[in-house]
Order: C-alpha cells, then sequence, then structure tokens
C-alpha cells in the first residue's frame, strides 16, 4: 500500500512540476491526430471543473480541507482494517491519487489542481475527457479495480448460494 502511495503521489506531483515546465503559456502538444493532448490547464474546481466558480474560501474548505480530513480517515482504516487484496490495491490508488490532488489545492495559492492530459476519442459524446493528470487517473484506476472487486465478490457469493 505504501510503495503504491509514494510512487503514485512522487509520478503525480513530477509530472506536473513537467507541466509547469514545458506546458505552461504554450500550445496543446498533439499526438494520434489530437486524440492525446498534452496542454496545460489549472483546474480550481473538482471533477470537470465543478465548483470552480464558488469563492476561493469555499473551496478551499470543500476541495482542501474536507478531502483531506476523508483521505487521513481512509488511509486510517486501509491500515486498521482487514480487507482483501483487491480492495487494498483500489483504495491505495483512490488514496494516492486524492493525496496528489490535495497537495495541489493545498499548495497552490488559489487553491486549483494542475491538470495536462487530454483524451478525445471521437467515438461518442462520453468518450471525450475533461484535462486530468496522474493522480485522476490513479483515483479512476482505483474506482475500476473497486468495482471489478465488488463484482467478483457477488459471483462468487451467488456461486456458494446457489452450489
Amino acid at each position: 500500500m505504501f510503495l503504491i502511495l509514494i510512487s503514485v503521489v512522487a509520478i503525480d506531483q513530477w509530472t506536473k512540476v513537467l507541466a509547469v515546465e514545458h506546458l505552461s503559456g504554450k500550445a496543446p502538444i498533439i499526438y494520434l491526430g489530437g486524440v492525446f493532448q498534452l496542454l496545460y490547464a489549472e483546474n480550481p474546481g473538482a471533477f470537470l471543473g465543478m465548483g470552480g466558480d464558488l469563492p476561493r474560501w469555499i473551496r478551499f474548505v470543500v476541495f482542501g480541507l474536507f478531502v483531506l480530513l476523508g483521505l487521513v480517515v481512509m488511509l486510517w482504516s486501509l491500515v486498521k482494517n482487514k480487507m482483501s487484496l483487491t480492495d487494498l490495491l483500489a483504495y491505495s490508488f483512490i488514496l494516492a491519487g486524492g493525496i496528489g490532488n490535495v497537495i495541489d489545492r493545498l499548495t497552490h495559492d488559489n487553491g486549483h489542481v494542475i491538470d495536462f492530459m487530454f483524451m478525445d476519442f471521437q467515438l461518442a459524446p462520453f468518450t471525450r475527457t475533461g484535462v486530468f493528470n496522474v493522480a485522476d487517473v490513479a483515483i479512476v484506476l482505483g474506482f475500476f479495480i473497486a468495482i471489478y472487486g465488488m463484482v467478483r465478490e457477488r459471483i462468487n457469493m451467488h456461486q456458494h448460494s446457489v452450489g
């Protein structure tokens, strides 16, 4: 768990430093005909910028302090409670991503998170992402691992109750 936390947070923060150095104030770098782009963005809000128009102090409390408190509770729960390897992986990635983004919120003057990746598959409306970062990827990966674990657990419970 701590290896995931340390690695993800370190990679997230390092890539954000690189984004500031190499992408800020510059045109996007386009790959695969625009499917993937590197571009600099400062997100003062949450997922897809939600809440970005709130006053700075409210964003600090909600996206900084409340999220930090939630992450501390999650870390305590991970250390204290026995859980499956799947759940441990899922929550470790979610926690690591949350830590990476909270570091941004608490260390930037306007409480923003640095984002720098964008994907647009042009297959359907939902295949276009907002601008995101490594921490966001970790959170989404953790979410999908958690869903996988829940589905697998349901299947196992169903097989045991039928068999």
